[in-house]
């Protein structure tokens, strides 16, 4: 039943990701008004918005203008019910289980604003480092949580001056202010060294992505999500204190 629960409880904190990840970059209010559809901005009943099995049973469309709801809000749901419920079972009820939940939620919303909108939300960066940081105090104590944070701050400032020396070599923008920013999430979690593993694993994830999928030479790479997929790797490897270098 513990396994149904974190599974049901990540599907529809999934939806809510969606919805925030669609109205964060196009300031609509993550409160009001309720949840609409895109195209024809009619509200949508309680039983047009069960996650997963609405999308289902309407066949993806809406059930007014019957235009097709994009399938990311499906996937979006699904992908984090599952990874809950795989986090659960590696990690067990305990304190890394809430930072990696923190890390996976912070991925979902970003899978939505940077890979479709090229957005990072402030926001969603503030409260996840806010939810590490008190995580990380509450059970670890004060100088763990100083040493996160430091780590955080020290993370920011060295992506920071690498975007500086980048973009005076390569005469263009290399990093976006929202991957910088999100450096603090990853080092506050990680630790410097850590934080360089997970960097190293981005890098290879985003590569493969843009083999795969980019065909403009000088197309923009939403590194974001990369960047959160190698700090939710690299935390696991460190968990089972698995080392790649």
């Amino acid at each position: 039943m513990i396994y149904v629960f974190i599974f049901i409880t990540g599907v529809c904190l999934g939806s809510f990701y969606a919805c925030i990840g669609y109205r964060i970059p196009n300031k609509i209010s993550i409160v009001k008004p309720s949840s609409f559809c895109p195209n024809c901005k009619k509200s949508l009943k309680w039983y047009m918005n069960i996650p997963l099995l609405s999308y289902i049973f309407l066949k993806g469309k809406c059930a007014y203008c019957k235009e097709k709801i994009s399938i990311t809000y499906f996937l979006i749901e699904l992908t984090t019910g599952i990874l809950f419920l795989i986090s659960y079972i590696i990690f067990g009820l305990n304190y890394q289980l809430i930072v990696v939940l923190t890390l996976i939620s912070a991925l979902m919303v970003s899978l939505v604003t940077d890979l479709k909108y090229y957005y990072i939300s402030d926001r969603v960066i503030v409260v996840s480092s806010i939810f590490v940081a008190l995580t990380y105090l509450k059970f670890l104590g004060v100088n763990s949580f100083l040493s996160h944070i430091l780590s955080g701050a020290l993370m920011f400032i060295l992506m920071y001056l690498l975007k500086i020396i980048t973009t005076k070599i390569f005469k263009k923008e290399s990093l976006g202010d929202g991957d910088i920013k999100l450096m603090i999430l990853i080092g506050l979690t990680l630790g410097v060294f850590n934080s360089f593993i997970s960097l190293f694993i981005s890098s290879v994830t985003a590569l493969i992505y843009t083999i795969l999928f980019i065909k403009k030479k000088d197309a923009l790479i939403p590194f974001g999500p990369f960047l959160l997929i190698g700090a939710i790797v690299t935390y696991i490897l460190v968990f089972y204190q698995i080392t790649i270098i």
